[in-house]
């Protein structure tokens, strides 16, 4: 089992864990750095959040503890609004609950079908089965009963039965509200959605209409209808339909008897799952389902008193955090302080939301590994049900820390009561001030004046919170995101901008703290947002703040041609396969001018794929460049939701289906769209347009309308971006004297390869002349034997392993990153680099890498810069990082005040340039401060 040292959780708590070794069954994993963010959702709910570093990457672990006895807290499935046929985000389904106010964390639920999008397991809400199992032993279910307690358990048995008191027939029904229709009868209610299958989901389909247990209605191969309320839907295909024919009539009473193992009515909660990987404290040897392989991975655990419940999420399928096992996911739940757990739905269904401390809505907490929020079927919500009570406490958050003098930043004010309800502030009682700086506060945005690191306060009816920032000066480079805009008619396009000063600090900055200069005719900045106007335009936005300008590249609206306006023939239609009965014809139902295009299909008794195509004259409809998307207006009320899709051809050769529409089903008309791949070469011909079905067993007739096909082109960039001409002088390159015993000069260079021509001699020498000169020299990776023959034992040179070498006042750190990350190459370093910057006593530090600071793992390359970072401040030292690779040129970079230096490397001897190759970089140390000079034996005349 997992053993681990316990934390001190706090609102906010970092701990470095070094060495730590953490064994989990098939797998050790050794902790080199370790953050814990705990928070009270409820006085029943936490929410903690551990990062976790080691030697096989990072672990980003969120859990929700739910203390079950707690009178106020409760659980919840979600599905979504339009019923457990829909898929929905997990934000959508909290969002859309009807208890979206008291839902204050959630986790994704069930596996589910992909192809047919029904759970595999079984939900049950407040005794009442919602959605039955497909029973399938491989699958678990978390359940709660009506005592509140909760278990989990393999369903044994769902037994759905209806029978006809008429004559005592009985049917068999294969499952309630799954979409698992063929050859058996399915039964759907309120909780299935506002529909019916009908004869869209079946060309051969019965379905029988039950209201207060009596048939009201018996419909063969008819269109969906509303499901009642207060009753259901029996649909059946092959010999249940036959069955219900001759067995069942309209007024026949019956009754319906469903049977499961647990008994679904002395629940209160069920939700499937997957495999039990804690079964009494032990991980079985095998899983009834097994994920094989590192992954994003939800787990559910239940602790030996069964009096908390534990949700849990791992990111995985990023370059920081590659997942983990079922095994591993279960020795985490055990760690956590499960005795018994279940494995959920994983992958990029993965995802944990968090109603945080004072919010009014639900926010992601892990990072869902596509990037974005898969649709799921379900998932298991915590409600915090106790009542509204008196304010407790305030919160301060602001979007960044860092502020530019004489620019504001807004400062949101939160609150919470005794309960951890959120509670409405009123933002203009609140009381600000500023300790450690000078600045002025306008409502609840702050101004500093003076530069240094301070702490502003706020006082709200008795409450107090404050919040620490840093006040930066002498910004030297404007960066506005997106530098490159399109945008349609009042369309609004978020800006983000932000500013970085002489020292490598970074902070956000308003829009209304910048001189805009905006175009006529283009478009507006308002609340760090473009709003582009009407016009049909292209032209540059300039941002300014003090002497430093941004600019952003700006069109707006589209230039449009229309390619067929459908009122004279040019086309002809075309069957998929040949069985498919149709037409194309002019048609006086038209949108625009005196005709539309009308598309008649048959898609009866044809099985598979089928389509009707429209193809156009002379092998297409010509775009002499390739527009961004073309759109046509089409009338739908007979398009049964098939699929609208165009062929498009490009001059390569290459073949393109594009979609203007997945389901055609709406009323009137209604105008779409269909984007153009970015790889089609023009000039582009459409050749076709279709609609088409997929699905083999649906099988109908129907017609569209079409009108004014259009090419959308965005108008080009025409205007350039002004180059930049300022010019920033690092005030650290320039001469300076030895001021005393303990300060020296040293020399540093990247590679030093081949040496075999005249020139790479004489290069050399002139090289260990300065070698010879100064108190150390350093070389980021392997030197040329002949270069090392003539230098004294004063030298460093990087590449492989880890050392310290303190040299008079100042620590000469060697690290390997060779293998793009210090982990990915020796993890070990790490646990070394924590130890030795801990106890570091120095003026100054210099790492040496030999490769480029560009590490794979970006969240590692954070830590890296984190941990010199808070050496730097902590012990007052002057921080430089030295790195090799294949550098043309020596180039410095300032990053949150540490120095990044990129060392130049010697060139091959085809290569060199006398102006530039030539050069040698010199630092001198002075007590703590480390300034440069670049110097070249070769100068331009």
């Amino acid at each position: 089992m997992l053993k681990r040292r316990k934390l001190f959780t706090g609102l906010l708590t970092t701990v470095l864990a070094f060495n730590t070794f953490i064994t989990f069954s098939g797998a050790e994993f050794i902790d080199i750095y370790q953050e814990k963010y705990s928070e009270n959702l409820s006085k029943g709910v936490i929410h903690e959040r551990t990062l976790r570093f080691t030697d096989k990457g990072w672990l980003n672990i969120n859990v929700i503890k739910i203390n079950v006895k707690d009178k106020h807290t409760s659980l919840q499935v979600l599905t979504s609004e339009k019923g457990v046929s829909q898929r929905d985000s997990l934000t959508k389904m909290v969002s859309s609950s009807k208890e979206a106010d008291k839902i204050i964390g959630a986790i994704n639920g069930d596996f589910f079908d992909t192809k047919a999008f029904a759970t595999i397991g079984p939900i049950v809400k407040d005794g009442e089965i919602i959605t039955s199992s497909k029973n399938n032993p491989n699958f678990a279910t978390f359940n709660i009963d009506n005592e509140n307690n909760p278990f989990i358990k393999y369903w044994e048995i769902t037994s759905i039965k209806l029978m006809n008191y008429e004559n005592n027939s009985i049917l068999d029904i294969a499952y309630k509200n799954k979409p698992n229709i063929d050859n058996g009868a399915i039964l759907l209610d309120k909780h299935w959605g506002e529909f019916s299958f009908g004869n869209q989901k079946h060309n051969d389909i019965v379905e029988m209409i039950i209201v207060d247990n009596e048939v009201q209605e018996i419909r063969n191969n008819l269109e969906a209808v509303e499901i009642p309320h207060n009753g259901f839907i029996i649909a059946a295909t092959g010999e249940k339909k036959e069955y219900i024919l001759n067995n069942f009539s309209y007024n026949d009473e019956v009754v319906l008897d469903i049977v499961t193992q647990p008994n679904f009515e002395k629940l209160s909660l069920a939700m499937g799952g997957g495999a039990v990987i804690v079964k009494d404290g032990i991980i079985p040897d095998d899983f009834s389902l097994k994920v094989s392989g590192k992954h994003p991975r939800t787990g559910l655990g239940i602790n030996r008193d069964r009096d908390e419940i534990i949700m849990v999420t791992i990111d995985g399928r990023t370059s920081s955090y590659p997942g983990v096992t079922q095994r591993e996911l279960a020795e985490i739940l055990i760690e956590l302080g499960a005795y018994n757990a279940i494995n959920l739905d994983g992958g990029g269904s993965t995802e944990m939301v968090v109603k945080h401390l004072g919010d009014n809505i639900a926010s992601i907490a892990n990072n869902p590994s596509g990037g974005y929020e898969r649709k799921i079927m379900n998932g298991l919500a915590v409600l915090n049900n106790s009542p509204k009570t008196t304010l407790k406490g305030i919160k301060i958050e602001c979007d960044d820390s860092n502020i530019f003098t004489e620019t504001s930043r807004e400062l949101r004010l939160k609150g919470y009561d005794k309960n951890y309800n959120p509670v409405e502030i009123d933002i203009e009682d609140a009381q600000w001030s500023v300790s450690g700086i000078e600045g002025s506060f306008i409502g609840n945005n702050f101004i500093p004046k003076t530069t240094g690191k301070g702490t502003i306060n706020v006082s709200y009816k008795n409450k107090t919170s404050s919040i620490d920032i840093r006040s930066i000066g002498n910004p030297i480079k404007l960066n506005v995101s997106p530098s490159k805009i399109f945008a349609e008619a009042e369309k609004r396009v978020p800006l983000y901008i932000e500013a970085v000063n002489d020292e490598g600090y970074k902070a956000k900055i308003d829009s209304k703290d910048l001189v805009w200069s905006i175009p006529n005719k283009i478009g507006n900045i308002e609340d760090n947002t473009f709003i582009a106007s009407d016009e049909v335009s292209n032209d540059i936005i300039k941002a300014s703040l003090d002497n430093i300008d941004a600019y952003i590249q700006i069109s707006t609206n589209y230039l449009n041609a229309i390619l067929e306006d459908f009122e004279s023939p040019n086309a002809s239609f075309l069957p998929y396969p040949n069985e498919v009965r149709g037409s194309f014809e002019l048609s006086s139902k038209e949108k625009n001018g005196n005709f539309s295009g009308k598309l008649s299909y048959d898609f009866n008794n044809v099985n598979g794929s089928k389509a009707a195509y429209i193809v156009f004259d002379n092998e297409g409809l010509h775009m002499e460049e390739r527009p961004e998307k073309l759109g046509l207006w089409v009338y739908g009320n007979e398009g049964n939701g098939h699929w609208l899709r165009g062929k498009l051809k490009d001059s390569a050769g290459n073949s393109f289906n594009i979609t203007f529409e997945r389901n055609v089903d709406w009323d009137g008309w209604k105008f779409v769209e269909a984007v153009i791949p970015n790889n089609a070469v023009a000039p582009l011909k459409l050749e076709r347009l279709y609609l088409v079905e997929i699905e083999p067993s649906y099988m109908d007739s129907g017609y569209i309308y079409i009108d004014e096909l259009t090419a959308f082109y965005k108008p080009n960039f025409e205007k350039k971006i002004p180059k930049n001409t300022a010019v920033y002088i690092d005030e650290r390159n320039v001469f300076s004297e030895l001021k005393n015993e303990n300060s020296f000069r040293f020399l540093a260079h990247g590679s030093i390869g081949t040496i075999d021509t005249l020139l790479d001699k004489w290069f050399v020498n002139k090289l260990s002349y300065v070698t010879e000169a100064v108190d150390l020299n350093i070389f980021t990776n392997h030197i040329n034997s002949k270069l090392e023959e003539k230098l004294s034992d004063n030298y460093l040179v990087g590449a492989s392993g880890y050392s310290h070498t303190k040299f008079k006042n100042s620590s000469f750190i060697r690290l390997d990153n060779t293998n793009g990350g210090l982990r990915a190459t020796d993890y070990n370093q790490w646990i070394w680099l924590l130890n030795t910057v801990n106890n570091l006593q120095s003026d100054s530090l210099f790492v040496i890498l030999p490769k480029p600071l560009n590490f794979t793992d970006k969240l590692e390359e954070k830590l890296f810069f984190d941990t010199l970072e808070k050496l730097k401040e902590e012990k007052n030292m002057d921080v430089w990082i030295l790195t090799g690779g294949n550098n043309k040129d020596f180039e410095i970079q300032v990053i949150r005040g540490i120095r990044l230096v990129k060392l130049k490397s010697f060139p091959r001897d085809d290569e060199i340039n006398l102006n530039n190759d030539f050069k040698y970089m010199i630092f001198t140390v002075n007590d703590g401060y480390v300034t440069y000079e670049i110097k070249n034996w070769f100068k331009k005349q």
